[in-house]
């Protein structure tokens, strides 16, 4: 199925356009910048499907590797639901990435900003910008689970 482009649409100016509206909300310090961290595994010797390794002599790693891409970043601080034991609702974070930064940080297990560690909760259906797909991301506080 071919994808539906209006009359005049040029994508990459689009795409353009809006990483530099995102650019605007980012941080000024790298560090406070969202990094999204996938892990790779690491193991010397034969592995299994799992990246489990025969050897059990030998270990294996997994090192998070950092990604930077262009996000915007919108907090939610639920209306948390009082129990007797606490509040149940964790506060989150909604993460707006075009589909080829999604495509870049696809299954990352948790992400910083702003010296706080969010972990990845779920990923919503993207929807269209014309022919570009934008994702939404939602990810809990690390602090809060």
């Amino acid at each position: 199925m071919t994808k539906f482009v209006p009359p005049g649409f040029n994508e990459a100016e689009v795409l353009e356009g809006l990483r530099r509206a995102m650019g605007f909300g980012e941080p000024t310090r790298v560090e406070d910048k969202a990094t999204f961290f996938l892990f790779a595994t690491v193991s010397a010797g034969e592995v299994d499907s799992d990246s489990v390794g025969f050897d059990p002599t030998v270990r294996t790693t997994r090192t998070p590797t950092p990604v930077l891409v262009p996000c915007a970043v919108e907090y939610m601080d639920a209306a948390a639901q009082q129990e007797t034991f606490g509040n149940v609702t964790a506060s989150r974070l909604k993460i707006t990435l075009l589909d080829p930064d999604y495509q870049q940080v696809e299954g990352f297990s948790y992400m910083t900003i702003g010296g706080g560690r969010y972990h990845y909760a779920k990923a919503l259906p993207p929807v269209a910008l014309g022919t570009i797909d934008v994702w939404t991301v939602l990810v809990t506080a690390e602090d809060e689970r």
